[in-house]
């Protein structure tokens, strides 16, 4: 993986040329913003070669790490600092004290963010904050101590930064959720989910100030006219959608079994049923496994969410009737209401999925039989196949004049006995066509 940068772009924190009297030289600077004896026990931590004691000297006196971060230095300046201490960090004899030095050198950057919350410093502040974790972070080979830094990192981001897009950044890239969990792989097998947690809920906080922002925007250009740009807008959101999506799902497989679902838990389940119901077709692999989280289970447990889940399993499961009798019932029907869904963007969903459905049973399927599926005029049925392909859930070709709808491939639903058996009936049927070839070949050789 690529060493983290984040914008504007500054030098990796890869130590090279860092000269034998870096550290002294570092002392000398921050020393007239320090306390008294300051100067004095540092270079005597680094006459004695103690890493570990010129580090906690650092980090006790209240002012020198804000000094670098608040003061005059320039950003290549303060990254080159805590690539200094990086270097420092690996000459501390103890493991632990590592750990505690490196999560001490992090809370002292963020312990330098205005009390207000406001990131927007003149001085640069917040671009070096930024700079000097990401020297860090590419310093360090703890996976705990990694992940820990890289939240702090994705907190105190521009959100610009972590829009989804090709090289739109390095944090950016390294937030694809692919790329993320093979690099948490290589940083460490048994990181403790609460960490990779902490993370996650990093990462689904920050989609939500970007799409906040991006919402902002998207108003200014309705206002504008500017229909291109309009189009533009809804992509970017829904791209930010589908990343907080697949988050909330990492942060959902964090919590393995019943016992371990909290309410933070039951608040992202929440969150991912009702993403999940809003956007059944995007992600359509992945939140497949959705109903079988310890955390998503626990919504059927209350009276106020159990008809959410309800809901969410006639998404994944169920067709049209199905969901036309779940409307039907009163103390159901209100859950659109309840987690703001759009009832008749639901209705659409759930056509199309059962038009899918419908697809995986049958290789050959009437207009009448699709018309009677989903409740329509013959007139209507091309309209919905071709939604279908267009959604990527299935390929078919459209006989106008036998009125049949020949499927070529459709994404399951569900895979049950039924499901067994629909696939028997077909490789029986391969197993047929090709016996037949092979003697047809076998006799025009003889």
């Amino acid at each position: 993986m690529a060493p983290l940068t984040t914008s504007p772009q500054h030098p990796s924190s890869t130590l090279v040329n860092i000269s034998s009297d870096a550290d002294l030289r570092l002392i000398r600077l921050l020393a007239p913003h320090c306390s008294k004896s300051f100067e004095s026990t540092c270079s005597t931590a680094i006459s004695a070669g103690d890493a570990s004691k010129l580090l906690r000297t650092i980090l006790d006196d209240e002012r020198a790490i804000p000094e670098i971060i608040t003061g005059n230095y320039i950003l290549e300046e303060a990254v080159g600092i805590y690539s200094l201490f990086g270097a420092l960090l690996e000459r501390v004899g103890s493991s632990e004290d590592q750990k505690k030095l490196c999560a001490g050198l992090t809370e002292a950057v963020v312990k330098t963010l205005p009390v207000n919350g406001n990131h927007d410093d003149s001085d640069g502040a917040k671009e070096k904050r930024s700079g000097v974790l990401a020297a860090l972070f590419n310093t360090r080979s703890d996976g705990i101590e990694k992940i820990r830094i890289l939240s702090h990192i994705v907190e105190m981001a521009d959100v610009e930064a972590l829009a989804p897009g090709v090289g739109v950044s390095s944090l950016s890239d390294l937030l694809e959720p692919t790329v993320l969990e093979a690099s948490m792989n290589v940083w460490g097998e048994n990181i403790p989910d609460v960490e990779k947690r902490g993370l996650f809920r990093a990462v689904v906080k920050g989609m939500d100030r970007l799409m906040e922002k991006l919402r902002s925007e998207r108003g200014d250009t309705m206002a504008e006219g500017v229909e291109a740009e309009v189009s533009a807008a809804d992509k970017n959101i829904r791209d930010v959608e589908d990343r907080k999506q697949t988050y909330l799902l990492l942060i959902l497989d964090t919590y393995k079994d019943e016992s371990s679902v909290d309410k933070e838990a039951l608040t992202y389940a929440q969150q991912a049923s009702v993403g999940a119901i809003s956007h059944p077709i995007d992600l359509f692999s992945t939140q497949h496994r959705l109903l079988h989280l310890p955390a998503v289970k626990a919504l059927q447990k209350s009276p106020s969410t159990s008809p959410l889940y309800d809901l969410l399993k006639i998404l994944h499961e169920g067709k049209l009737q199905d969901y036309r009798d779940f409307t039907a019932m009163p103390d159901k029907s209100g859950v659109f209401a309840t987690f703001s869904l759009n009832e008749a963007e639901c209705a659409k969903n759930m056509s199309l999925l059962s038009l899918v459905s419908l697809a995986g049973e049958h290789e050959e399927i009437p207009y009448s039989a699709i018309a009677s599926t989903l409740d329509i005029p013959e007139d209507q049925v091309e309209k919905w196949v071709i939604l279908g392909v267009s959604s990527g859930l299935m390929e078919a070709k459209m006989d106008q004049l036998s009125k049949v709808v020949i499927v070529e491939r459709c994404v399951v639903r569900q895979f049950g006995r039924k499901e067994w058996e629909n696939l028997k009936v077909r490789l029986d049927k391969w197993k047929v066509n090709v016996r037949g070839v092979l003697d047809a070949l076998k006799s025009a050789s003889e």
